[in-house]
């Protein structure tokens, strides 16, 4: 049971949509992280994750979603998470 956040990117269009939460199996739980260098947005059970595109371990856990985030496509800053739901 969880969330469903995702986003559109107004300027390229770019769109991603992400399950974060814990699942039926009490695994751990996902969370959304931002990358300081690339704004690469990463989903992840781990405390540290690695970027995933710069390979650096420089993410930040996203706590606030009502933030505007740089976009991971074309990186204009000013796309917030528009796609909001529930998940069983």
């Amino acid at each position: 049971m969880g969330e469903i956040k995702g986003y559109i990117c107004s300027n390229c269009n770019y769109e991603k949509t992400y399950f974060i939460g814990i699942g039926f199996m009490n695994q751990k739980e996902t969370k959304l992280f931002e990358c300081i260098h690339c704004n690469a947005i990463k989903k992840s059970t781990l405390k540290n994750p690695k970027c995933s595109k710069c390979n650096k371990k420089s993410l930040n856990t996203i706590l606030d979603f009502n933030k505007k985030l740089g976009c991971p496509k074309c990186g204009e800053r000013g796309f917030s998470f528009e796609i909001a739901g529930m998940w069983d």
